[in-house]
């Protein structure tokens, strides 16, 4: 794809979101053509110079707000995340909704309208509980939770219906950190803040990978370029940093004088359970149950297609993080 001369749109759905927003400045850059979609009330979040169009995506019909062609290349980073208030009862179904019901119907219009390519943003989530080895993309993959389900029910059917029609690049990035991602750091920001003891799950001598908002970008921007291969990509930190290690040198970072609290997982991960079954969650399943376990992607293939490589570590995201939270509180 000659990225000088293509006219081609870029369409990126919940665009006004953490990595929405930082992938249409990145493409901006090169292609001009960005065009947001997301709810109304986050237009003021979109940069001036990109369109905005908003819409509820539950509630209306996508043809109704935009003529989506054949130039155009679809991003669909709309998601029901764990970082959104998520309802005590019929928990799979509100995930499902978003993560699975509207993005299959966004590839059926995608396939209709011929496009060039859709881009879509999984997790990995879907691949459960693994431990002490490097997950690939062929790995089996059994979700323990509402949000991961999502996820693989629309993975599955996407590339099913997308089949010798139109190329399809699945993502499935570990946990997306960088300035202004909160998510569950933020806890853990105030304990630190005011130098308290800062309690993990288990004795922290497991790595707890993440990858960077801007890597993700970037992996986009290459995959536009590759002219959206059908494969599915793991995005994840190159560097295997032990969760004792982040968090204390996050400590030093932060000036504080906060003590880490090692905890037994035998113990604490039923408490947590309880909690969340009361409808007062700390942390969901699919948080505190891999919270202590060795968390590893394989990025090879990804390097091998794209080329892509991740330039920030899990160190430098977390302080990077805690940094931005602080000049805001």
């Amino acid at each position: 794809m000659n990225l000088k001369n293509d006219n081609k749109r870029i369409i990126i759905f919940g665009g006004c979101g953490f990595l929405g927003l930082i992938t249409s400045k990145i493409l901006y850059n090169k292609f001009k053509k960005i065009i947001i979609l997301d709810y109304h009330f986050n237009k003021y979040k979109c940069p001036k110079n990109i369109s905005f169009i908003g819409i509820d995506l539950l509630k209306n019909k996508i043809d109704d707000v935009i003529e989506i062609n054949s130039n155009d290349v679809v991003i669909n980073l709309a998601s029901r995340q764990y970082s959104n208030p998520v309802p005590y009862f019929n928990r799979q179904k509100w995930f499902d909704d978003l993560n699975y019901k509207v993005s299959v119907d966004l590839m059926h219009l995608c396939i209709k309208k011929g496009v060039s390519g859709y881009i879509f943003f999984s997790s990995d989530m879907v691949y459960g509980i693994k431990d002490n080895f490097k997950i690939k993309e062929t790995s089996e993959v059994i979700p323990i939770a509402e949000y991961g389900k999502s996820k693989l029910k629309a993975e599955n059917d996407l590339r099913n219906i997308s089949k010798n029609k139109i190329p399809l690049t699945i993502f499935r990035p570990r946990l997306i950190s960088g300035p202004g991602r909160l998510g569950v750091f933020k806890n853990l920001f105030k304990l630190i803040k005011n130098s308290f003891p800062v309690p993990m799950i288990g004795n922290g001598s497991n790595c707890y990978q993440m990858v960077s908002v801007f890597d993700c970008a970037k992996a986009i921007e290459l995959a536009i370029e590759k002219n959206i291969p059908d494969e599915i990509f793991n995005l994840a930190s190159k560097k295997e940093i032990k969760v004792k290690k982040l968090i204390s040198e996050l400590i030093i970072h932060a000036n504080s004088k906060s003590r880490l609290l090692t905890t037994n997982t035998i113990y604490v991960k039923p408490i947590l359970n309880l909690f969340d079954i009361l409808g007062k969650p700390l942390l969901y399943k699919e948080q505190y149950m891999i919270a202590d376990r060795n968390i590893i992607l394989d990025i090879s293939k990804v390097r091998k297609i794209l080329n892509w490589s991740p330039k920030f570590d899990d160190q430098q995201m977390i302080n990077e993080s805690y940094t931005n939270w602080l000049i805001k509180n």
